[in-house]
């Protein structure tokens, strides 16, 4: 299912790209699939996808968007108002930290044409 799921997802946005050219572009892409995780996770819709595709619901960034929410969500719990500004970035902290040093790795290592 994480395999399926995950495709799924990864199509969508390749027509979306494909069909509307130039129009949308991959940075449209990726703030549409970030905003719609959240907003699907803040209407308790996305998590049923998470428990039956796991992987393949977490890895995309619609998935970071489930995690932004979820963090803000148990922050919010826990710590008041402070926590809806501090639970999404305290959620996805490694996953952020994670794309900052192999970029930066990546950058070092191979020579970018550009």
């Amino acid at each position: 299912m994480a395999f399926l799921v995950g495709g799924i997802i990864c199509l969508i946005g390749q027509l979306v790209m494909d069909l509307t050219k130039p129009a949308i572009t991959p940075g449209h892409i990726l703030v549409g699939y970030i905003s719609i995780g959240a907003i699907l996770s803040g209407l308790g819709l996305y998590q049923p996808l998470v428990d039956i595709a796991g992987a393949g619901a977490t890895v995309p960034l619609s998935g970071f968007g489930h995690s932004l929410v979820q963090g803000t969500l148990k922050a919010v719990e826990t710590k008041g108002l402070l926590g809806a500004i501090s639970g999404g970035v305290e959620a996805t902290a490694a996953g952020i930290t994670a794309a900052i040093v192999f970029g930066y790795v990546a950058a070092v290592l191979f020579d970018p044409k550009g």
